[in-house]
């Protein structure tokens, strides 16, 4: 788990003219010292992120240094499966974008810990092996979030966002009595056990700092880190505050529940602003960091993971021109305030947002006193040594909506791991 550290830039530190004249290793431009002065990009091309936006993203650094970007697309479904693809095949790109590090593809990345900026990008110590950063990102995106309709929470009487557990109990107790439909909601597919994950993810690393270490070595099981919460979930659906029908619903439908003003509270992501701020509800939106058990340690560790993750390939074409490209997109202000308009994110001291949702996200990452990663993370000393944790994860955790005891789950959850670890 991250301890907190300031992440404030200072504008003279991430001028676009500071980030080419000086890397830690003594840059060049334009390939002057024998480079190609070309860099290849491989980037995730989507509706918001087209291939437009990425060539105007990348314009002011062209135009500055003379090194000329070309953004690729994946040949494939996935930048994931397009990128062991073209290593395999010799046509790998020089930076890659949207993905990390594998075990496959991790021996291929460049090692950036000798980069000063690369140090202070956000979450690089949580993605870091021991201590050598392999990949940076512009920013986070906060997972531990519960959206809740205001109007609903006055009608019911509640005054503050809960903290801690017993109060989120309360929460949904007068939700349900004042006759929401569905106090909280959850959602199918892979959203259950995403949902599930990041309500946890505070007083997990409160009870258990670094969690995923301990359950490596052995000192914790699966199991054991999840089953308060598979409680949790039990009571709620024992209650009805949640029924078998949300876990039915796919994110999509269950989102727009949410804005129709039928939901009390919607734990996700904070990609989820981006929903909200396309489809405004009527109703006031309030957003809260997943509780945790004593006031005390409220607001506990915020789970995230990384937005626009980028890699350079060690054996790139001109290394030197893709290390200042990577250097440009996650340290210039500019190029942070452009990505944060192609996809919602936030970073710790720079505030990026777009709309009042996302705005209130920042001040929530403000106040964490950490952050914390998931267990589904594929890089870094919090990783887990297996593969899958998310699909099994969500398939048992899903039968708590068909009845299956907490404690039943959480013993299948440690047996799968051990199974898993063992090979």
């Amino acid at each position: 788990m991250s301890t907190r550290r300031s992440r404030a830039l200072p504008a003279t530190a991430i001028t676009l003219a500071t980030a080419l004249v000086a890397t830690a290793c003594g840059g060049s431009d334009g390939g002057d010292e024998g480079g190609s002065g070309t860099v290849r990009m491989l980037v995730n091309i989507t509706d918001n992120l087209t291939q437009a936006k990425w060539d105007e993203l990348v314009a002011p650094f062209e135009e500055e240094t003379g090194i000329d970007v070309q953004i690729e697309g994946p040949t494939g479904q996935s930048v994931a499966e397009t990128f062991p693809s073209q290593l395999a095949a010799g046509t790998a790109p020089d930076v890659i974008e949207s993905i990390f590090p594998s075990p496959d593809t991790a021996p291929e990345i460049l090692d950036l810990t000798e980069f000063e900026w690369a140090q202070d990008t956000p979450m690089s110590d949580l993605y870091a092996t021991d201590g050598q950063v392999n990949v940076v990102g512009v920013g986070m995106q906060a997972q531990s979030l519960l959206f809740y309709n205001k109007d609903l929470f006055s009608q019911a009487g509640i005054s503050e966002p809960p903290q801690t557990w017993a109060e989120l109990d309360d929460a949904l107790a007068a939700l349900q009595e004042s006759g929401v439909p569905t106090p909280i909601g959850f959602a199918a597919d892979w959203a259950t056990g995403v949902q599930v994950q990041q309500m946890w993810h505070p007083q997990q690393n409160v009870a258990t700092p670094g969690w995923q270490e301990s359950v490596a070595d052995g000192s914790s099981t699966l199991g054991e880190q999840f089953e308060p919460m598979l409680a949790h979930v039990s009571d709620w659906v024992e209650a009805g505050y949640t029924t078998a029908d949300d876990v039915a619903t796919d994110s999509g439908t269950q989102e727009a529940n949410f804005i129709a003003g039928d939901v009390g509270i919607y734990p996700m992501g904070s990609w989820f602003t981006t929903t909200l701020a396309a489809s405004p509800p009527d109703f006031e939106v309030g957003v809260f960091a997943a509780p945790v058990d004593d006031a005390a340690d409220a607001p506990g560790p915020m789970g995230a993971t990384l937005a626009f993750p980028y890699m350079v390939r060690d054996g790139a074409s001109d290394v030197d021109a893709a290390t200042q490209l990577v250097e440009y997109l996650v340290t210039d202000e500019d190029a942070i305030a452009t990505q944060a308009e192609m996809d919602n994110f936030n970073r710790e001291g720079l505030d990026v947002t777009t709309d009042e949702y996302s705005a209130s996200v920042q001040e929530i990452v403000e106040a964490a006193p950490s952050f914390a990663v998931p267990g589904n993370q594929t890089v870094g000393d919090y990783a887990l040594p297996v593969a899958g944790f998310n699909p099994k994860f969500t398939e048992l955790v899903q039968g708590l909506w068909q009845g299956r005891p907490a404690a039943d789950v959480a013993a299948d959850l440690t047996a799968w791991y051990d199974a898993e670890a063992t090979g």
